[in-house]
């Protein structure tokens, strides 16, 4: 993936855009912006789908179905869905 932002010659801190890839509208659009927002929507989605693990592996849990196939693709889906979280943390996705 080629990156669409650079950091800030000034401080180092902040990213910027190159001007032809956003445009301000009502707001902002362009190819950085549609970007953040599949990125915004993948980062929600693997929240939203790791309640919904957890919610599966406590109802197998408590069915004492902790030996299934099913209970162990599920957890090892939480570990590395975990594993993303954890990355996402230390780039201060939070």
């Amino acid at each position: 993936m080629e990156r669409l932002t650079r950091k800030s010659i000034i401080d180092g801190k902040m990213y910027i855009s190159e001007n032809n890839l956003t445009q301000q509208l009502e707001g902002y659009s362009g190819e950085a912006i549609e970007l953040l927002a599949r990125f915004e929507d993948f980062y929600y989605d693997l929240l939203a789908d790791n309640e919904k693990i957890s919610v599966e592996l406590e109802k197998l849990r408590n069915q004492d179905k902790t030996k299934s196939v099913t209970f162990k693709e599920l957890f090892t889906k939480k570990l590395i869905n975990n594993r993303f979280l954890i990355h996402l943390n230390n780039y201060g996705f939070k």
